[in-house]
């Protein structure tokens, strides 16, 4: 009973340091391919979610090196289109 307890807690603890991004991709966006020099992300693939109006900064989703799901603006000199699988 006290294991089923001390798992419960720390699966509540990571789902709430999960935060708002959480480990899956969102179901929206256009892939694409973000430098690796606009931050440290684990691969390069991830989801354009958003355009600035001025079109300089872009939302992507990318996953960061501990495999969480991250979205961040970044310039857009650094996303690249892909093709979907």
């Amino acid at each position: 009973m006290r294991v089923r307890r001390t798992f419960g807690l720390w699966l509540a603890l990571s789902l709430l340091l999960a935060g708002p991004t959480g480990c899956l991709m969102p179901n929206r966006g256009t892939p694409v391919f973000v430098d690796s020099w606009a931050g440290n992300f684990w691969s390069g693939e991830g989801l354009l979610l958003e355009v600035s109006p001025d079109q300089k900064r872009c939302l992507v989703a990318v996953r960061d090196r501990a495999l969480f799901v991250r979205q961040r603006w970044v310039d857009c000199v650094s996303v690249h289109p892909r093709r979907s699988r």
